[in-house]
């Protein structure tokens, strides 16, 4: 019987015979795509960083953000192991001896983590870095999340991402002379001017990467941002729940089944988000989406050899099917 997505979850009962989540790690480090670190000037147009994560556990060195974490799920009951995961804002924007302090951490706890997850721009990854995160990917699991949002220059150019595509594929190729090293690939879907044939591009490309994994957004629109202005000045749509799943069923046969879906809907701090603003919670989201992929007969890879141009817009934007 076809999986319905290839979730993370599913890849991690795979790997490991306990379970294994994800810890937070705040390090603080800032963008080299903005005018500063404080984070009111510059970078890309949807992003105000404290919005895209929970940041509880945010204070404190790394070390005790790593223990603190670990702490607080025993007392939880979580019996498991851990990614360390360095979320926010670009995690490779630091001197090399640094940042090696940080991921070598996972050393010492050898009974708590598993490896590492490492999130950072396609172009902040200067060949040391890559080496560093190779040496640690020969004895323990290591991520490296990159931003990409999308495959098309003028989308990026709109955003002001700082890069364009190949800058991305750049990256890859480099990161791809260690293959012990994961990818995954962020991707927003519903950006301006973007429809369903230029998404389902931007998978078609994932696919052509060959990447271990990839996130997918639906567009929100977060508070301190160019996107909030825009929203605000009526230039910027948003999805509603029906037509987000809509979306994800359209493009999910098109993705490799071989990719691993860590995320299939995003999360933004409630007190930071503007639009939109769905009643149904995130769970209820995925398992409505799962039970209508299973009635409709929908699966991830479906058609994921079908990736010819001529079939880029095949489906209606807002067909609830396939």
């Amino acid at each position: 019987m076809k999986r319905l997505v290839y979730s993370f979850k599913n890849f991690l009962k795979e790997k490991y015979p306990f379970p294994v989540r994800k810890l937070q790690i705040h390090t603080n480090l800032g963008c080299p795509h903005r005018k500063d670190r404080t984070g009111d000037s510059g970078g890309c147009a949807y992003c105000y960083n404290p919005g895209f994560s929970n940041v509880e556990n945010s204070s404190g060195s790394v070390e005790r953000q790593i223990r603190r974490g670990i702490d607080r799920s025993r007392k939880q009951g979580f019996e498991g192991k851990f990614l360390a995961y360095f979320q926010t804002y670009t995690n490779t924007y630091a001197d090399l001896p640094l940042l090696k302090s940080w991921w070598h951490m996972i050393y010492d706890y050898p009974d708590d983590i598993v490896g590492l997850a490492i999130g950072t721009r396609p172009d902040c990854l200067p060949p040391e870095i890559l080496s560093a995160l190779a040496e640690i990917s020969e004895n323990r699991m290591v991520w490296l999340e990159l931003g990409l949002q999308s495959a098309h220059d003028r989308t990026l150019e709109l955003i002001n991402r700082g890069h364009d595509y190949q800058c991305f594929v750049d990256a890859i190729n480099r990161v791809k002379q260690y293959p012990d090293i994961l990818i995954c690939a962020h991707i927003i879907l519903g950006l301006p001017g973007e429809d369903l044939g230029d998404m389902q591009h931007t998978i078609f490309e994932i696919n052509k990467l060959q990447l271990e994994g990839v996130k997918l957004h639906h567009l929100q629109i977060v508070k301190n941002t160019m996107f909030a202005k825009w929203y605000a000045e009526g230039k910027i749509p948003v999805f509603a729940e029906e037509e987000y799943l809509g979306l994800l069923k359209n493009l999910l046969p098109y993705l490799s089944p071989e990719i691993v879906v860590h995320r299939l809907i995003g999360d933004i701090q409630d007190d930071l988000l503007i639009a939109p603003r769905w009643k149904t919670v995130k769970s209820q989201l995925i398992q409505k989406l799962y039970r209508e992929m299973q009635e409709e007969g929908i699966y991830q890879g479906k058609y994921a050899m079908d990736t010819s141009d001529e079939n880029e817009s095949k489906f209606d934007f807002y067909k609830q099917g396939d």
